[in-house]
């Protein structure tokens, strides 16, 4: 059984945006997806494209139709649903305030932060939070 080769045309616009997302992408998802769209227009088959990523037939397939579909937009990963933070805007405020009192003392900040908000998380939930805020 013979499939149908399957060819993308891009733009010069579309090919520009294209080779800065595989050059200078934040992530390697849509670097991975946008290379194989370049691939696909330069003429590579599926089949070889999957060979030289290292992906599924299937997966270089759907980036294919998520590009035709969706242009760039199609290749970037969608919000996923995760475990909801612990901590809220409120608390983080907490926290903020505790640092600046407590620079540098961590058990110190994460006592004062339970005894001001009564809620119980651990010194690393604490430090997380902290290098992501500030």
């Amino acid at each position: 059984m013979s499939r149908r080769l399957r060819f993308v045309s891009l733009t010069p616009d579309q090919q520009r945006i294209l080779n800065e997302a595989y050059q200078y992408g934040e992530k390697r998802a849509l670097r991975r997806r946008a290379h194989a769209i370049l691939l696909n227009h330069k003429g590579h088959t599926i089949n070889q494209i999957r060979d030289i990523i290292g992906v599924k037939r299937d997966t270089v397939s759907t980036w294919l139709s998520q590009w035709e579909a969706d242009g760039i937009e199609g290749l970037q990963d969608k919000p996923r649903d995760g475990r909801p933070n612990l901590l809220s805007e409120n608390d983080l405020s907490v926290l903020q305030q505790l640092v600046e009192e407590h620079p540098h003392q961590l058990p110190v900040l994460h006592a004062r932060f339970q005894d001001k908000t009564g809620k119980v998380v651990s010194q690393d939930t604490l430090r997380r939070a902290l290098k992501k805020r500030l």
